[in-house]
This record gives C-alpha cells, sequence and structure tokens, in this order.
C-alpha cells in the first residue's frame, strides 16, 4: 500500500469532492470506492468484497439535516487500501478485512469531526462574500468557491495519508495475534456479512416480497452445500433463521 499511497490518496481527495462540492455522482459510494482503490492497490476483489460490505452495514446510515454519517468514502478507501497492504496469502483475507475495517472506522469517524470543523469555518467565508457583494465586488463568489473547492480537497488528501499512515503502523499488532484471534476475526466477518445483509433485509422486505427472499436464501444455501462452502452456509442459515423471526416479530405488531 506504501507504495501507492500518494496515487490513493490523490483518488481519494478527488472522491471526496463528491455529493458536497461537485454533483451528485455517488462515486464517494462505499460501492465505487472500494473497487477502485483496490484496482489502484492490486487486489480489485477486496475492494469489491469488502466496499459492499461497507455498503451493505451502513446503507441506512444517511446524512439528514445536520446529522453526519461516519465518512463512508474515507472509511472504504482507508479499509480496502490497508487490507491490500496486509494480504501476503499468509491469512485468511477475511481476517485480514475485518481487521481492515475495525481500524478504519475510527479514522472515519475522525474525517467527518474535520469535516463538521471545516463546516462551520466555511460560514464566515459566506459572510466574507456578502459583505464583498455589497460592496460590488460580485466575482468574489467565484473566487471564494474556486478556494473553497481547493481547501476540501486539500482537507481529502491529507486525511487519506495520515490514515493510510496510521493504518499501516498498526499492521505490525495484526502479524503478532495467535492463532485463536486469526479464527475469531475470520468468523467476525461472517457476522459483519449477516449485519450487513439483515440492515438491507429490514429496508425492502415486505410480505409480498418475501417469498422470493426465502427462495433466494434456500437456493443460496443448496449451493454452499453442494459446493462445500461452510462460511456461505452459516452466513445463509443465520440470515434464514434470522428473517423467520423478523417475520413473527412484524405480523405479531401488526396483529396488536
Amino acid at each position: 500500500m506504501m507504495e501507492h499511497w500518494f496515487a490513493i490518496s490523490l483518488l481519494l481527495a478527488f472522491l471526496s469532492l463528491d455529493e458536497t462540492a461537485v454533483g451528485q455522482f455517488m462515486f464517494s459510494r462505499p460501492i465505487v470506492t472500494g473497487p477502485l482503490v483496490g484496482w489502484v492497490a492490486g487486489h480489485p476483489g477486496i475492494g469489491l468484497e469488502l466496499g459492499a460490505l461497507i455498503e451493505l452495514i451502513w446503507i441506512n446510515d444517511l446524512p439528514v439535516g445536520a446529522h453526519l454519517p461516519v465518512d463512508l468514502m474515507m472509511l472504504s478507501g482507508v479499509s480496502v487500501a490497508f487490507a491490500c497492504d496486509l494480504d501476503h496469502g499468509a491469512y485468511p483475507v477475511e481476517a485480514v478485512m475485518t481487521y481492515a475495517l475495525g481500524v478504519s472506522i475510527p479514522l472515519a469517524a475522525l474525517s467527518t469531526e474535520v469535516e463538521v470543523a471545516l463546516r462551520k469555518f466555511h460560514v464566515r467565508w459566506v459572510h466574507f462574500a456578502e459583505r464583498m457583494a455589497q460592496s460590488g465586488h460580485f466575482r468574489a463568489f467565484e473566487w471564494i468557491n474556486t478556494f473553497v473547492l481547493g481547501e476540501l480537497f486539500l482537507k481529502g488528501f491529507l486525511v487519506a495519508a495520515s490514515s493510510l499512515a496510521v493504518t499501516h503502523l498498526s499492521a505490525r499488532l495484526f502479524f503478532m495475534f495467535p492463532a485463536k484471534v486469526m479464527a475469531g476475526l475470520y468468523y467476525a466477518h461472517w457476522l459483519l456479512l449477516a449485519l450487513g445483509c439483515s440492515a438491507v433485509i429490514d429496508l425492502v422486505v415486505e410480505k409480498k416480497s418475501a417469498v422470493y427472499l426465502i427462495l433466494a436464501i434456500v437456493s443460496m444455501m443448496s449451493l454452499a452445500v453442494f459446493f462445500q462452502v461452510p462460511g456461505v452456509y452459516l452466513v445463509s442459515l443465520a440470515l434464514f433463521i434470522g428473517f423467520i423471526l423478523t417475520l413473527f416479530y412484524v405480523g405479531k405488531g401488526e396483529a396488536s
């Protein structure tokens, strides 16, 4: 990762302008950011899988009003880059992704706090532009917009570069873990996947579409048994049981 730190930091700086500064192209969503960073780091598969996992877990956490969720763009970019740095084939990739995600979450939360502080500072630029407009300098808005855009880009680059440096320094701790901890990280990955799938189910499932979801889960379970994939089988079973319990809870609530 460290040999790609500059390219990844530049990429994340550009993506940080999406949604808030330049358009609403959704390039900053984890499902896009993850594969892009994985491609730059040489592991597009890790980028796609980890980006999809982050997208699933935080799909319902939206910036509404004054609420700013965890910086998902920075979370996906840094965690994918860190996972690519750790993946040398000696440890399960699921354990690698779980550890990378756990280390990157506090850094993404810190990135959100930096964004909040920067937005408060930008209020002063608005007042300054109003004063300049009242004096007849209407081009001040153009200058200030350009300056703020560069400021946001620099913020994204510095936050990404510092986050990548912190994660790289924490890599030694990962290689010191005993086998039991590695096994725990491996199974935690599947639990996170089940958590993400349950979040999506809570958003989209209705009683009319329940039969299709059940058929999909049963099909996945059958394929898992046929191809002998224990991890997928366990996740499918957990999703199936959780879905049945959810239907029971919803039906009970409607009856009452």
